[in-house]
């Protein structure tokens, strides 16, 4: 035990006297280096490359990695790419990119030459054009398909509003574990389409039939499903999970 709190206070110190001159210590990869990193790296220090799971949120240092008692073991992030908040709607992402833009069709689309889609893989969790894994490192990833649906065939789906934002909770049906997913809408040429009213969710995994598609989640007041959409090119939201 002391070796460990040892350790935890040498890292702390080596954490906090970087933060100035570089960002080494960015845990997140978001750019900064602040009280969540700080708190991420307490984690790895005291549960190794595992950090804690959590029923619900315990508090504002997002992202946490919240257990909902799924059968693969998969736990989901408490927050969107892009945001540290739960009803944050973060970045919007087309499919296999890591950068938001301002406009989302084909043009623009990284991955669209000649007329015709490139493929990036049949399944892009984990690789370099995953953006959780990208923005947030260690075993941040996409969800893939079957995790979307294992998600949709484990909870309960209930339309509700956090901090005055419009979104969807997916509450576990064995243990009570829950997350919120703010109702974001997606990007379509420079429009911001149904925010409030749905959430738009990537996956990682792409259409078996087409290389134009990729499978996503999506729920509205109405209820939860998982779909593919009709064009990788779209800005849609991402959710991670864990693949630990």
């Amino acid at each position: 035990m002391k070796k460990t709190l040892f350790t935890l206070a040498f890292a702390l110190v080596a954490f906090t006297g970087n933060a100035q001159s570089n960002l080494k210590g960015d845990m997140n990869d978001d750019g900064e280096k602040n009280i969540t990193d700080v708190m991420l790296l307490v984690d790895e220090i005291l549960n190794g490359s595992k950090p804690q799971a959590y029923l619900t949120c315990p508090d504002d240092h997002h992202p946490h990695l919240i257990d909902l008692g799924l059968p693969s073991g998969t736990k989901w992030a408490c927050c969107n790419v892009g945001t540290t908040t739960p009803e944050g709607y973060g970045g919007y992402y087309a499919w296999g990119e890591t950068e938001t833009k301002s406009y989302y069709d084909y043009s623009t689309y990284q991955y669209y030459k000649n007329d015709s889609y490139q493929s990036i893989g049949d399944d892009i969790a984990g690789t370099q054009y995953d953006v959780a894994h990208v923005k947030w490192g260690g075993p941040w990833v996409m969800p893939s398909k079957e995790q979307n649906k294992e998600l949709v065939e484990n909870c309960t789906f209930k339309s509700t509003t956090v901090n005055g934002v419009n979104g969807g909770k997916y509450t576990s049906m064995s243990n009570g574990g829950s997350i919120f997913l703010p109702a974001a809408g997606y990007r379509r040429d420079s429009d911001l389409v149904g925010a409030g009213s749905y959430g738009s969710y990537w996956s990682s995994t792409q259409s078996p039939s087409t290389a134009h598609d990729a499978y996503y989640l999506f729920f509205s007041s109405g209820g939860a499903g998982w779909y593919y959409t009709y064009g990788r090119y779209l800005g849609q939201s991402v959710r991670p999970v864990s693949r630990n």
